[in-house]
């Protein structure tokens, strides 16, 4: 029974298993996934922040934490992982911070500029 699981899952993809709960694993495959979260996360918060007019060091201080409360309660609640598996919160996040925050910065003022500049 637990080789059929595991020869399911070498069939399914990394994006397949983001959307499905209770799937084995592994370290790289899971901080690609979260990568591509924060990316998202990330984009999408520029974008409002932009379109809604938001400036200033409170938007940042916001930014970062979203950043890390939102990825971690995907994988922990939907996707049921125990971060302390994979070497705690910051070390899953580790990959995907600087990126995340390079996209935030130039989603948000480049809508910021578009619409009121």
């Amino acid at each position: 029974m637990g080789t059929d699981k595991i020869e399911k899952q070498t069939k399914l993809t990394v994006w397949q298993r983001a959307f499905m709960r209770d799937q084995d694993w592994r370290k790289d495959e899971l901080r690609t996934c979260i990568f591509w979260v924060v990316a998202a996360f990330s984009l999408a918060t520029g974008f409002a922040f932009g379109l809604l007019g938001l400036r200033g060091l409170p938007c940042f201080i916001a930014y970062f934490a979203g950043v890390v409360v939102a990825p971690s309660m995907y994988w922990s609640n939907f996707l049921g992982i125990d971060e302390q598996d994979f070497g705690g919160k910051m070390e899953i996040l580790n990959d995907s911070i600087g990126s995340g925050a390079a996209i935030f910065m130039l989603s948000w003022t480049g809508m910021y500029s578009l619409l009121y500049a």
